[in-house]
Formats: structure tokens, C-alpha cells, sequence
């Protein structure tokens, strides 16, 4: 059993495994509605997750074009610059290994 808030178009927002003041409404695990948001959690974790992969890779690829000569760092807007330096700076802080690479702390990707 879930105990759920719904919102203000009657759409389940939360969902909690014991009753709380905004969330009276009781709904058995196998509920259509309780399922439709789970699955739709799900998909917009893995939505999420994805994303997060596919920064990383945009990183690698503009480090491997200014590695190999074929752009420069400055030709990138100032604020992508910014964003750059914030990331590896981050990255080199909490020993990030990027998942292409099994060496921590790599920061671009093994030529």
C-alpha cells in the first residue's frame, strides 16, 4: 500500500509508504496510477542519468579537439569556457573517472 498526494489536476506527485498529513490516500502497489508513477519516475531518472553520460562524453570530445590542434580553448564562448574550468576543476577535486576511461582522474579520452 502507497499513500499519495495528488496535485492540482488529480495527478499522484508523491508517493509514501505510510500515511502523512498530505498524503491520506491509500493505493495498492499494483494501482494503475501508482504504476504509471513509478514507471515515469524511471524514465526520467534513466532521462537524467543519460544526460549526465552524454555531457561527459561532450567534455572528452572538445578536450580531444583542443588536444589535437583542431580547435582552440579560447574560440569557445566565454561562458562554455567558464563551465569547462568549473567541471574539471570539480572532476580533480572529487577524483572523477570518467566512465570511458578505467584510469581515475583521466581527463579526456585514451587517444
Amino acid at each position: 500500500m502507497f499513500y499519495v498526494v495528488r496535485d492540482s489536476n488529480g495527478k499522484i506527485c508523491e508517493l509514501h509508504p505510510e500515511p502523512r498529513d498530505n498524503a491520506a490516500e491509500g493505493l495498492l502497489a499494483d494501482h494503475p496510477e501508482v504504476l504509471q508513477f513509478i514507471h515515469e519516475r524511471w524514465r526520467e531518472n534513466e532521462l537524467s542519468h543519460l544526460d549526465r553520460e552524454f555531457v561527459r562524453v561532450i567534455e572528452d570530445i572538445i578536450e580531444l579537439l583542443i588536444a589535437k590542434g583542431l580547435i582552440l580553448f579560447t574560440d569557445l564562448p566565454p561562458p562554455v569556457q567558464a563551465k569547462l574550468l568549473r567541471r574539471k576543476e570539480v572532476r580533480k577535486k572529487t577524483h572523477y573517472s570518467g566512465f570511458l576511461s578505467d584510469t581515475p582522474g583521466d581527463d579526456i579520452i585514451p587517444l
